[in-house]
């Protein structure tokens, strides 16, 4: 993949909707730390399933989160460089 096309799909992500990213993120962080509970640690495959539906909450609470902070950044900066440009 292209550094323009990774680019590109970030800042898709980034100008979704933090609802959506919400929607978007929690069920591919249940499975990764489902299946790291699993592997890593070792767990009972129940037990990971419900370790990987509990903490994948307060990890998508901060992705999402992370997520506008860096489009706010993002934009401040574009804001500064075509301001600069003036």
């Amino acid at each position: 993949m292209a550094a323009d096309e990774k680019r590109s799909l970030l800042r898709r992500w980034e100008g979704l909707e933090f609802g959506v990213q919400l929607v978007i993120a929690y069920p591919v962080l249940v499975v990764i730390v489902s299946f790291l509970h699993l592997t890593a640690l070792a767990q009972p495959l129940w037990r990971s399933l419900v370790y990987g539906l509990f903490w994948a909450l307060p990890a998508t609470f901060l992705v999402a989160v992370a997520s506008q902070n860096e489009r706010r950044k993002r934009r401040e900066r574009e804001q500064a460089r075509s301001g600069d440009d003036a």
